[in-house]
């Protein structure tokens, strides 16, 4: 049997036989259910429902206090508080404290309330500590995140020492044209691994293989050191060897232009494989001796060779037939002459089927080559 119905079974057993005018006094302290202020004994009490919720006997006293108790009787406990602030105090009345602020990790509130981190550190376990690692060679982990130096991520690419580079959480050769092991792993310029691909020298030199390599082919200069300089040195074997025509490449000890197969650009095949065939700095259309060759990679006539340029021909097959990004009627000059001139006939879909037009003003194929 609940407090509330006690309390109120009692009271009605104290009346009992005595005169109509007796009076109960109920305490204040326990809570009463009703169903209307008429089942509220007392003066000031009435009865408060919760939504959804049974009714009680509610005496309001002002308005609501972090208390446990329903203030203002409007069937809510603890209600309409702002949101949590930091501060120390529980702002939200929900029974706990800055709960919605993490003093181990925000910069602003780093600790306790109100503690900013300056722009160069974090917030760590409630203390501020440098951001990142300001120091990649101090042997020190500056920001205490048990990484030092290179191992810390913070350090990659950063200097590590004079010729030394932190790459991928350790040391790493960065000079390698120096004679010296700047990383210390015993290991100096191109004969560390750290110094593959990389210049050694003003760059006609790159470290390959272990060695230094010879890649200026065509300056006269001994880049490697080897005594050995353009196409004496074995390194420049099939390197381009001449400035122009820079179809002339180092083959055995000599400077030749195809491997020594000079041919001449005077058919269709040599006209349409994009070489300098016979290394006079002229590529297929651009030779005087290519002039009405086909251009086509088939051989075919859709691409034709004049006045040094490629020319389409085709312009109904819907393809760019001489490489200058544009098809059809859009290869044609502003005043609508061109390759594909306005009335040429031209292809275009009706109904998904290829029907032929005419080349318009407006660069389009139009049934019938308006504007």
């Amino acid at each position: 049997m609940s407090r509330r119905f006690l309390a109120l079974w009692a009271a009605a057993g104290v009346c009992a036989g005595v005169a109509a005018a007796c009076k109960v006094n109920l305490d204040d302290r326990l809570i009463y259910s009703c169903t209307s202020g008429a089942d509220c004994a007392g003066e000031g009490f009435t009865c408060t429902a919760p939504d959804g919720g049974a009714g009680y006997c509610c005496k309001k006293t002002g308005d609501e206090q972090c208390n446990g108790v329903d203030d203002d009787c409007n069937g809510k406990v603890d209600d309409g508080f702002p949101p949590e602030r930091c501060n120390g105090l529980d702002d939200d009345c929900d029974g706990q404290v800055d709960e919605d602020f993490a003093l181990q990790s925000d910069r602003f509130n780093c600790g306790t309330c109100g503690t900013q981190c300056p722009s160069d550190k974090l917030c760590v376990k409630g203390v501020c500590k440098v951001n990142g690692e300001p120091s990649c060679t101090d042997g020190v982990d500056n920001d205490e995140n048990g990484l030092t130096d290179c191992a810390d991520s913070a350090c990659n690419l950063e200097l590590c020492g004079p010729g030394c580079q932190c790459r991928a959480g350790k040391k790493a050769e960065g000079n390698c044209d120096n004679g010296k092991d700047d990383d210390g792993d015993m290991l100096a310029d191109c004969a560390d691994p750290d110094c593959g691909g990389a210049g050694c020298g003003d760059g006609g030199c790159v470290c390959g293989m272990g060695t230094r390599r010879e890649i200026g082919c065509n300056d006269g200069r001994d880049n490697d050191g080897d005594t050995l300089s353009d196409c004496d040195d074995s390194d420049c074997g099939g390197q381009v060897c001449s400035a122009a025509p820079a179809a002339l490449r180092c083959k055995g000890a000599s400077c030749t232009c195809n491997d020594g197969g000079s041919l001449p650009e005077n058919n269709n095949a040599r006209c349409s494989n994009n070489l300098d065939d016979d290394c006079n700095g002229k590529v297929d259309c651009e030779e005087f001796s290519c002039d009405m060759r086909s251009c086509a990679s088939d051989g075919g006539l859709d691409c034709l060779c004049g006045m040094g340029i490629k020319n389409e021909l085709n312009c109904a097959d819907r393809i760019d037939n001489d490489g200058d990004g544009v098809t059809d009627c859009v290869d044609s000059l502003p005043d609508g002459g061109g390759n594909c001139p306005i009335g040429i006939t031209c292809s275009l879909l009706v109904n998904g089927v290829p029907t032929p037009g005419a080349c318009a003003r407006n660069h389009l194929c139009t049934l019938d080559g308006g504007s």
